[in-house]
């Protein structure tokens, strides 16, 4: 199968997940006011989850170099796209600021982008997408979170360090430490349940669109996102791992990682700390639709 049908079919699965949560709404079974219990699932288990599952992986010692420069190479793109953020969304009000902040930096890499990379890439692929998500989680839920996170000093930090996905990141980090693996029943429950993460995230981006209006969706706001999220940030990236001659393999799986939509949790948080939920689930929405085109036409340039 071709990337691009691989893209198709991911991305048809997930707008599958969003009518179902659009289609709830509009019949009163999935309101606001009953979607806080989802968010708590996904918040206390199915992200941490999703998280610890990512860190258990097998280490192989051939590829042990690539993946640092993964890990350095992921970094350097989010601390980047956030400079970038300061200057392209500095007049934006904060309700705003904070969604478009974020959707520039975090991509869509973990529930869309992996099945690409295993897809197209194979077992190797994954290993170097796996690193290359280790400080992409780190910073989304210190950085990244401390964008929703209202300026209230002590509470703040306290707010976050207690965060149980970030908690769970140093967890995972020690796991992959020490060796000590999880009994498999237990790694099984782990997977399954950080498994819900992209099908409850989609279904509450679906109930939040169907409280839309159309001119939501057309916010010039959000397509000013649009270029900046799909093409600028991989273009930049390609450009610049070509430059300094990085491993063939660890240029496409960073592109394609970074070609992916706006991170799915971006509306979800936005939810969480009361921003505007609804502007963000719009950057998720159309983003996730024209990434059907930009990603496989980035992937020409391989």
């Amino acid at each position: 199968m071709s990337v691009f049908a691989q893209m198709l079919q991911t991305q048809a699965l997930m707008f599958l997940f969003i009518a179902t949560g659009f289609v709830l709404n509009r019949t009163h079974v999935l309101r606001k006011e009953g979607r806080s219990g989802i968010i708590g699932l996904l918040f206390y288990v199915a992200l941490p989850c999703m998280i610890l599952h990512a860190f258990l992986q097998e280490v192989s010692c051939e590829d042990l170099i690539v993946a640092g420069q993964a890990v350095l190479v992921s970094a350097a793109c989010c601390i980047g796209a956030y400079g970038l953020s300061l200057v392209l969304w500095r007049r934006e009000p904060l309700e705003r600021r904070s969604a478009l902040t974020f959707a520039t930096m975090f991509s869509n890499a973990g529930n869309a982008g992996l099945p690409v990379v295993a897809l197209v890439f194979g077992s190797r692929g994954v290993f170097f997408a796996s690193f290359f998500l280790l400080p992409v989680r780190v910073l989304m839920w210190t950085l990244g979170l401390s964008l929703f996170v209202p300026e209230n000093g002590r509470a703040k930090w306290r707010s976050l360090l207690c965060n149980p996905s970030l908690v769970v990141v140093f967890v995972g980090l020690a796991l992959m430490a020490l060796p000590v693996r999880l009994p498999a029943v237990l790694d099984s429950a782990v997977e399954s349940l950080g498994s819900m993460t992209g099908p409850l995230s989609m279904i509450l981006i679906g109930a939040a669109l169907a409280e839309q209006k159309l001119r939501d969706i057309l916010d010039t706001g959000v397509w000013r996102l649009v270029p900046v999220r799909l093409l600028a940030i991989p273009l930049i990236a390609l450009g610049i791992l070509r430059w300094l001659g990085a491993d063939g393999l660890l240029q496409n799986v960073a592109v394609t990682l970074l070609a992916m939509p706006a991170a799915s949790n971006t509306a979800m948080i936005a939810e969480m700390y009361g921003r505007d939920y609804r502007f963000a689930s719009a950057c998720v929405f159309v983003t996730t639709i024209l990434s059907l085109i930009t990603v496989p036409c980035l992937t020409l340039l391989y």
